[in-house]
């Protein structure tokens, strides 16, 4: 498979930036508990949409996994892809 690297390379770079969103998230989150008395309300708010975001890099992992488990199938199809000439005689 010619673009197998390519495809490898770019689902690396996804999870890497994946990771770097979550981070940036329990910074954040780091940060928001810092200030000590906040308005309860908007930080609910805040706090829910956080955890969505981080649960949303999760996901983006998950599929990652199963892009590589695909793509290792799909690289070893390569011996069966073609037909030898003799056999479609």
């Amino acid at each position: 498979m010619q673009v197998a690297s390519e495809i490898k390379s770019a689902v690396d770079n996804i999870k890497y930036y994946s990771q770097k969103i979550s981070e940036l998230v329990k910074q954040q989150i780091e940060l928001d508990v810092r200030i000590g008395n906040i308005n309860t309300q908007v930080g609910s708010v805040r706090f829910d949409c956080l955890g969505a975001i981080d649960s949303g890099a999760s996901w983006i992992d998950t599929y990652c996994y199963n892009i590589e488990a695909k793509l290792k199938v799909a690289v070893e199809q390569d011996k069966k892809l073609h037909i030898p000439e003799e056999a479609m005689q």
